[in-house]
């Protein structure tokens, strides 16, 4: 069993289990717009249509949600890179679709910051371990700021801590992803930048299931995976009901729900690239100061993915 501290059932994510169908289980890292189609996927029942009794989990702490997919305790995880250290170290956990291509983070700083370069000499929060440590340095990388000497991290689990840190004057910067990047530029911080649009082609959450689960519920793995490929393509092609479901399931107001959807829409695709998953892998690696021990291609599996898009015409 999973420690009560960590997991969360968040029973209106899943929507009213339904009298018949495929009991399924999958975690998410956070209730975040980088998990819209999932939660789409919910909301207009597309996991119902493919007869799946889906039950969404959230789970506080991604090693803990790699932990439970390789106990067989669930059968998928909505994410990337948080499986990434598990994949290095030999465990057959396959990429199967992709739900955001792209970082939903913003780096959100303090008034008196006016470039990155700024930054130099300066604290910022992150969550050590996490997509946020990952994206920070190698958004420092790229813009040639050694990101374990020229600046100093404090670990700050969470958006809100990091918005009160700034506000105090504790730190100076801060990636954080929609709303809080929105309503922390309400409260007198400011976007510096937008991932989005620096990393363009970053496979950020996507689907993933073991090979073990894969090899024994093929079809099952195909019906989940057609209920993704549908959710993904609603939601890009359907903003304003994508902003109805971010408003209800999210608690956000309509202009945060719009600003952040704006910052993912081109990049609501469900079919990751090799140069996409690559490229979080780096992420994963500069965050943990190790080197991938093995290729995109070993650790994704897009069978299933592709048959679904010529089924469904897509391209």
């Amino acid at each position: 069993m999973w420690p009560a501290v960590v997991i969360f059932l968040v029973g209106f994510f899943a929507g009213v289990p339904s009298a018949v169908g495929q009991p399924v289980r999958g975690a998410f890292p956070s209730p975040s717009i980088q998990i819209l189609p999932m939660m789409v996927g919910a909301e207009r029942g597309f996991y119902k249509r493919e007869g799946l009794d889906m039950e969404l989990i959230f789970v506080r702490g991604a090693s803990t949600a790699v932990q439970a997919l390789l106990a067989n305790q669930i059968q998928f995880i909505f994410s990337v890179g948080p499986q990434m250290p598990a994949v290095w170290e030999g465990n057959d956990i396959m990429l199967l679709a992709q739900q955001v291509g792209r970082p939903t983070f913003s780096l959100v700083v303090t008034p008196d910051i006016q470039k990155i370069a700024d930054l130099k000499g300066k604290k910022i929060g992150v969550t050590l371990g996490g997509s946020t440590a990952a994206g920070t340095k190698a958004l420092l990388e790229l813009n040639k700021i050694n990101s374990d000497k020229d600046v100093e991290y404090i670990s700050l689990p969470g958006n809100e801590p990091k918005i009160a840190a700034m506000k105090q004057g504790i730190i100076s910067a801060a990636l954080l992803a929609p709303p809080a990047d929105y309503l922390a530029m309400k409260a007198g911080m400011k976007r510096l930048l937008s991932l989005a649009d620096v990393f363009k082609d970053t496979a950020f959450t996507g689907l993933a299931a073991t090979a073990r689960t894969i090899k024994e519920n093929p079809q099952m793995v195909k019906r989940m995976v057609r209920a993704i490929v549908r959710s993904v393509i609603h939601t890009r092609d359907n903003p304003e009901d994508a902003l109805q479901v971010a408003m209800k399931r999210l608690g956000m107001e309509r202009d945060a729900a719009q600003d952040a959807y704006q910052m993912i829409r081109e990049a609501l695709v469900p079919v990751p690239t090799e140069k996409g998953v690559e490229l979080m892998a780096q992420w994963q690696a500069i965050a943990l100061n190790t080197k991938p021990k093995r290729k995109p291609g070993e650790y994704m599996d897009l069978r299933f993915v592709n048959e679904v898009m010529v089924e469904l015409g897509q391209k």
